[in-house]
């Protein structure tokens, strides 16, 4: 009877095993699904140069490099892509995509895959041309650093100094972005109500939400623009 049992166990956590070995198996698949579309789609980003004529302090208009996004291209894949984000330094390099309400990309990914990482979106109480007075886009706190993972770096005020900027690129113009503040904050937060929110030329504040270590609390970056570039070409 002692061998029974013991093989009964041995048997028992063989399976055990084995379910937790498929489970890691398939989040891994998963992970690397979603990773490997994201970054099939950065074929649809090059390099050009831009012109800003229009900027906060009011300096002189001065050429630089910016990207330039394929967004013709893109909605042929996703109709709902409203922008493209990029925060150097911490891997945040996605298309922004608005559903009809705020759970769908959660879960779906821009080529509306099921697939836990999901996407980067904006409120669906926000105008798709960003001119609300606070706009709130969405990602996932994703352990293999994808997604809002690395938002959390930005609790560190060195590294929030040295690495504060980020772009919003839209089909006509390009918002730069200055982090100001990392906060932890309750999911019930005023900042998440927007049904009293007014338009304006641009956004006042831009919040960058993701989840925290906490069921009911969220990790937010505060943006400001600080300029906004369009794009030209210069010959």
């Amino acid at each position: 009877m002692r061998h029974i049992g013991e093989k009964m166990i041995l048997l028992l956590c063989i399976a055990v095993f084995g379910i937790a070995a498929v489970k890691l198996i398939d989040i891994g698949k998963e992970y690397y699904d979603g990773q490997k579309e994201y970054e099939e789609l950065k074929a649809y980003i090059k390099e050009v140069p831009v012109c800003q004529p229009e900027k906060m302090t009011g300096d002189e208009p001065e050429k630089e490099t910016g990207k330039e996004i394929d967004f013709e291209g893109l909605r042929k894949i996703n109709e709902d892509l409203v922008a493209w984000i990029q925060i150097p330094g911490i891997g945040v390099d996605y298309p922004v995509v608005q559903g009809e309400d705020n759970e769908y990309y959660l879960y779906h990914t821009f080529q509306k895959e099921n697939n836990k990482a999901g996407s980067i979106f904006l409120d669906y109480r926000n105008h798709d041309d960003f001119t609300d007075r606070r706009v709130i886009l969405y990602g996932h706190n994703m352990k293999d650093g994808s997604m809002f993972s690395n938002l959390k770096q930005y609790q560190d005020s060195v590294f929030r100094k040295n690495s504060g900027s980020a772009y919003l690129y839209l089909p006509e113009k390009t918002l730069h972005l200055e982090i100001t503040a990392c906060e932890k904050v309750s999911m019930r937060d005023d900042i998440y109500a927007l049904e009293n929110d007014v338009s304006c030329d641009w956004p006042e504040e831009i919040i960058l939400s993701t989840c925290s270590s906490s069921s009911d609390t969220r990790l937010i970056l505060r943006c400001k623009v600080t300029k906004i570039q369009h794009l030209t070409n210069i010959k």
